[in-house]
């Protein structure tokens, strides 16, 4: 394979894109629903950007219709040439969602393409995503507070918005300059050159896509583009890797889990988005190098990547990487008293603080730019994940958001799928906090249990003692709940209330068995999700508890038993005393 051109951080990712355009013309650029050479892509390019140029002013934002073809990735690197910054924008967002990019950013041109044609057209916003009067945005018309700098000509690359999983999505300001050591770093830790085949997997409207299109388009290599149909996870998204010879993947746990690699031509592939099991490093090291990646919207995409992953160092969790970029990091004590300063000495566990150039600009608001640092201060975000430093390795441990209080304990729930993920017949786990009777949905004040859900071929039984020898007890979930596939929100996130609704109701799916006995196993079975229960089991062995015995209680009740009590269950020897008291108060 001939070696990429790119090989320092002095190389911008434009100067790398021209001498991929220069040494290897004829080599195909980018395959769409037909093949583009380099020559032909810098073609387009180049007449991209200067009508660009001709149609805006500096540092004007430009938008780019989020549709997967040339089109887009030609106005991307276009915009980029004429310095340009750009946003995505895909017409299946919400109206409101658009027309707030448009107006905060000022957008009124979007680039697009005419029936699938690689050239981009220019066309102004559609008037449902224009601002209703006449306010220009807060970076068209100023900096924001006096403090701020203004931007220079170039200096800014993107604007994306985060997910909103958390509240509200934001808009991220990048900069061009860390993009250079970004894709540098992926370029010659994934070996990518000439020869090479990469899968553009990610929507175009997450940060994802960049690393994916410049590790590719920077060293000559091939930029597969396909409509999302063909990227399902599972058999259709295999049948795609397979029909374009795809050697270059990153894409999500989900997709990891769920599609089977073997037989594949893959060399590399990563991990993003989201936590790595061992199961997955298992399974698709046996047939590429596997790495993990971890980074940030706000931190300019990714900030940690692995060498190639061997699955025997990964028993028990797998580590984020090394630096990637022109970043640092440091791990803040969530109890210090001066949370915005480096500890005088090591913190082995706590939030991941990103520092250096590779910190974006900030956040625009209504009220000008938001800048992640201090006035005086360098460059940090403060990232909300808990990570631990264990033998010079970083490992994800869990937001800071998710942690939980059940019982009285704190808890961080990565914690405890990392210890469940160390089985090896389970594949991935989400452990929530609940209330046992399903009631207050997700308010975190009702929560009085721990449910685990998990794919894999372990009954509860099984976790239960895997568990039991590597946390202490109040960290072990109350209920185990088997499931054949998570649900995902639109943004690639786990969707936690549809599993804790999915429980609920299947909960409720089977009726009230007829006999007393049958009734009792049926609300343990519910309770603690332990499947093959039955009556000479003890409560507390199978996976009950205090939280679990009160709802035990209340459902006897309802079932005919008036007066049970918490004390009959903790005196119960076994489930058929229980099933025997209801038969005879019931009556």
């Amino acid at each position: 394979m001939e070696k990429a051109t790119l090989t320092t951080g002095q190389v911008s990712v434009l100067d790398g894109i021209e001498r991929a355009v220069r040494d290897f013309p004829e080599h195909a650029a980018l395959r769409t629903d037909r093949s583009i050479s380099y020559r032909e892509f810098g073609e387009l390019v180049d007449a991209f950007a200067g009508r660009l140029s001709a149609r805006t002013a500096p540092g004007e934002f430009i938008g780019i219709r989020a549709e997967r073809g040339a089109a887009a990735i030609v106005a991307m690197v276009g915009a980029l040439r004429a310095r340009r910054p750009f946003v995505f924008i895909d017409g299946r967002d919400s109206t409101s969602s658009n027309s707030d990019k448009v107006r905060l950013l000022g957008v009124r041109l979007l680039a697009g393409s005419s029936a699938g044609a690689p050239a981009p057209d220019l066309a102004e916003v559609p008037a449902q995503w224009r601002p209703s009067d006449a306010a220009a945005s807060p970076l068209a018309t100023s900096p924001g507070p006096a403090a701020l700098p203004a931007f220079a000509d170039g200096e800014l690359a993107y604007a994306i918005q985060t997910s909103g999983s958390t509240g509200r999505p934001k808009c991220v300001l990048v900069r061009t300059a860390p993009l250079a050591a970004v894709i540098r770093d992926h370029v010659e830790r994934l070996d990518v050159g000439p020869g090479c085949v990469t899968l553009q997997f990610a929507r175009l409207t997450f940060d994802g896509c960049v690393t994916e299109i410049l590790w590719t388009l920077t060293v000559g290599a091939c930029l597969v583009v396909v409509e999302e149909a063909h990227l399902a996870p599972g058999a259709v998204l295999r049948d795609t890797l397979e029909r374009f010879g795809i050697t270059h993947l990153k894409t999500t746990p989900f997709a990891l889990t769920t599609t089977e690699p073997d037989g594949l031509r893959l060399r590399h592939v990563v991990n993003g988005g989201g936590a790595c099991r061992p199961a997955v490093v298992h399974k698709w090291s046996a047939v590429a190098d596997f790495h993990n990646a971890y980074g940030l919207t706000e931190t300019t995409v990714c900030n940690l990547l692995t060498e190639p992953l061997d699955p025997a160092d990964c028993r028990e969790s797998v580590p984020l990487g090394d630096v990637v970029g022109d970043c640092d990091y440091w791990i803040r004590d969530v109890d210090a008293p001066a949370p915005d300063t480096p500890a005088a000495g090591p913190v082995p566990r706590g939030e991941l603080v990103v520092t250096g150039a590779s910190v974006a600009a900030g956040y625009l608001t209504e009220h000008g730019v938001r800048p992640f640092a201090r006035p005086g201060a360098p460059d940090a975000y403060r990232t909300g994940d808990v990570v631990e430093l264990r033998d010079g390795r970083l490992y994800f441990v869990e937001r800071l958001d998710r942690q939980v209080k059940v019982r009285g304990y704190r808890l961080d729930p990565g914690e405890i799928e990392n210890a469940v993920c160390r089985l090896a017949s389970v594949r991935d786990a989400v452990v929530v906090a609940e209330a046992h009777d399903g009631a207050g949905g997700a308010d975190p004040s009702t929560a009085d249990a721990l449910v685990c859900y998990y794919q894999g071929d372990a009954d509860a039984r099984a976790l239960r003692r895997h568990l039991g020898a590597l946390l202490d007890p109040y960290k072990i979930p109350s209920v185990f709940t088997r499931i054949d596939a998570f649900p995902y929100t639109p943004n690639g996130k786990v969707d936690r209330d549809a599993l804790r609704a999915r429980r609920h109701e299947a909960a409720g799916d089977d009726g009230t068995p007829a006999s007393p006995g049958d009734q009792v196993l049926h609300v343990v079975r519910t309770l603690t999700g332990t499947g093959d229960i039955g009556l000479d089991d003890n409560f507390f062995e199978v996976g009950g508890d205090s939280a679990s015995a009160i709802v035990l209680v209340t459902r006897m009740r309802e079932l005919g038993w008036a007066d049970a009590g918490v004390r009959d269950v903790l005196r119960a020897e076994n489930l058929r005393v229980l099933a025997d008291h209801l038969a005879e108060r019931s009556v």
